[in-house]
């Protein structure tokens, strides 16, 4: 895998292409930042909706977020009125989860997340957790190893209720580490005393900001995505912009585990876009159609409440139609249909309209196919069932707009 990173216009575009030369993702960003995902403020709560059981807080003059009720846990006040309850003219810290979608508000929370180069510590949760990446022995021996009942309890009664998340970057450090858990775990210790300094300096100083106010400001988020690489995910991070590897160099250090290299292209006779054929590639992942090597392609369309895929067996159809032939052409849909999901951020409601079955079995092996390939996309994905119709559905987490949103 390499990472292709291009400033242009006044956007930042990153492509994540794989060993053929194909896009898996495709990001693009402002260059300049105004809120974003992860940046903490102090918000005034304009109204509270129980119907919806939500409150929608204004972060900046003019732009309000929506907080789910469920999204509150131990919030810090700056400000309260009488009720116990959050209400109108509250005053709290809270932290962007996901940006605005066409006509619906950001979110917000009051669990306020801190990301370390290995752990990550969330105010309001309860526990230590393991990454899901990491095996489930190793799991196992990392959560048994890494910090004990009575260290963690100590943790909640310096910063309050949270919990730990040991990321997967973790793990790596036992690949060269002789004395088996023991680096993780000292590595693990020093990152919670960073993340913890910073949560005690943010209640310390929040009390005496005013409204509006922001507490942490994230990175540029097409820099977070690189901070969070390692060589597992890409083996080098190309860009022609001397301006973005200065940056992305000195945030180098930030980087998990071993990062990918940082190259500067500046081949004066190629460029970096024609190289790696990034307009070619921009135009596939928001082109509606997209064959198949086995002859059927996919078609997808979205609308305001879903994405749909369709999927058609094409030039298979000379097969005569046999079960066999429609089975391979709706297992390389499934495939392919995880990767366009992945490559085009498509996110909320998915629905996949496989090719129709006779034999239950083979309904079956589809699910299993779809749910293996999309267990690769970094972004949380849950294949729910197939329906009578052999309607597939599906949610991915919504955390950036699609990609067709932000090329119109």
């Amino acid at each position: 895998m390499n990472y292709i990173v291009e400033k242009k216009e006044n956007r930042v575009l990153s492509f994540l292409l794989d060993d053929s030369g194909h896009a898996v993702e495709i990001h693009a960003d402002a260059l300049t930042d105004g809120p974003g995902i992860g940046d903490i403020y102090i918000g005034l709560v304009q109204k509270v909706a129980k119907n919806i059981n939500a409150a929608f807080v204004e972060i900046i003059p003019g732009v309000s977020g929506y907080l789910p009720f469920d999204e509150i846990a131990d919030p810090i006040y700056v400000s309260k009125g009488p009720s116990p309850d959050i209400q109108a003219g509250d005053q709290l810290v809270v932290q962007i989860t996901r940006e605005a979608f066409g006509h619906k508000d950001m979110s917000l929370s009051t669990k306020i997340t801190l990301h370390g180069k290995y752990v990550v510590m969330v105010l309001g949760g309860i526990g230590l957790g393991i990454s899901r990446k990491i095996p489930d022995d190793l799991r196992k021996t990392l959560k048994d190893s890494i910090m004990s009942r009575d260290e963690f309890s100590a943790l909640q009664k310096r910063i309050g209720t949270c919990s730990v998340v040991v990321r997967t970057s973790a793990a790596g450090i036992m690949e060269n580490a002789s004395d088996d858990t023991d680096s993780v775990r000292k590595a693990v210790s020093e990152d919670l005393s960073v993340l913890e300094a910073r949560i005690t300096d943010l209640k310390l100083k929040a009390p005496y900001r005013s409204v509006h106010s922001c507490l942490g400001k994230q990175p540029p988020r097409w820099l977070q995505r690189i901070v969070r690489l390692t060589e597992a995910d890409a083996e080098s991070v190309t860009t022609d912009d001397r301006d973005l590897y200065r940056q992305i160099f000195e945030a180098g250090s930030e980087s998990p585990g071993s990062a990918p290299k940082l190259r500067l292209y500046d081949d004066p006779m190629v460029s970096m876009e024609k190289l790696y054929s990034l307009e070619r590639e921009t135009a596939r992942a928001l082109n509606k159609k997209v064959d198949l090597k086995g002859g059927g392609d996919l078609v997808i369309e979205s609308t305001e409440a879903l994405h749909i895929i369709d999927v058609n067996s094409g030039r298979s159809q000379s097969s005569k139609q046999k079960e066999e032939a429609l089975l391979s052409v709706n297992l390389e849909a499934a495939r392919e249909a995880a990767r366009q999901i992945r490559l085009r951020n498509l996110s909320g409601i998915i629905v996949i309209d496989f090719i129709n079955l006779k034999q239950q079995k083979n309904s079956l092996r589809i699910l299993d196919e779809l749910r293996k390939a999309v267990l690769t996309d970094p972004v949380k994905t849950t294949v729910v069932d197939m329906t009578k119709l052999g309607l597939v559905e599906l949610t991915r987490k919504k955390i950036e707009v699609p990609l067709r949103d932000v090329f119109p």
